[in-house]
């Protein structure tokens, strides 16, 4: 009997784009051809379209008429606005009503803190993927979907900016800051509004 693999669906390739793009922060202003792509995933250009869509919605790439879908460069003098808006934005929701966090999503920010902390995960895919875990999980606590859809997106600026920082040798300041970010969110409790305030502070500080 022929086992056969489903093709890789348009959030699929979305992520095997985006994960591309925020490892090789040295890309530049790589392009992305549809025909390639849907070539390399086996699929037609349809899902591969959606899926540049997706990414230029989110700001990893850009697309320029005559020359096509182009990886949006890192230019440093934005860098402290990127941090900034982040910060704010996790400010923001810690200003909402609060609310507990789920026990589920709790344990899983204590691992992710503990790992990182720990340096047991000091590789850039491990790094990444950490990074974009606990992005997801704060956007999922954001009850406003506006805002918890401003907040990924803004995350995945933020993943570049932390994942070059690695590169050039300015990984540790996370780990500090993620250190004060767990002891003092479970010194202070363990609801939405202090889990936020702490993020915001830490990202804050991060693009001062």
């Amino acid at each position: 009997m022929t086992i056969k693999m489903a093709k890789p669906r348009a959030d699929d390739i979305a992520e095997a784009i985006r994960k591309r793009i925020c490892l090789d922060v040295q890309d530049g202003q790589g392009m992305l051809l549809e025909g390639a792509l849907a070539e390399e995933f086996g699929v037609s250009r349809t899902p591969v379209r959606q899926a540049l869509q997706r990414l230029t919605y989110e700001g990893l790439i850009e697309v320029r008429a005559g020359v096509g879908s182009v990886i949006s460069a890192m230019e440093p003098s934005q860098r402290d606005m990127h941090f900034l808006v982040h910060g704010e934005l996790l400010g923001l929701v810690a200003r909402l009503p609060d609310a507990p966090v789920p026990t589920e999503i709790q344990r899983r920010l204590d691992m992710i803190c503990a790992q990182v902390i720990s340096g047991r995960s000091t590789d850039i895919e491990s790094q990444y993927s950490l990074f974009t875990e606990f992005n997801a999980l704060l956007s999922r606590l954001i009850p406003d979907p506006a805002i918890a859809d401003a907040h990924l997106i803004s995350g995945w600026r933020i993943v570049r900016w932390l994942l070059a920082d690695m590169q050039t040798g300015q990984g540790k300041p996370l780990e500090v800051s993620l250190d004060r970010f767990w002891t003092t969110w479970r010194t202070e409790g363990s609801g939405r509004a202090s889990l936020f305030r702490e993020a915001s502070n830490r990202f804050l500080a991060k693009g001062a």
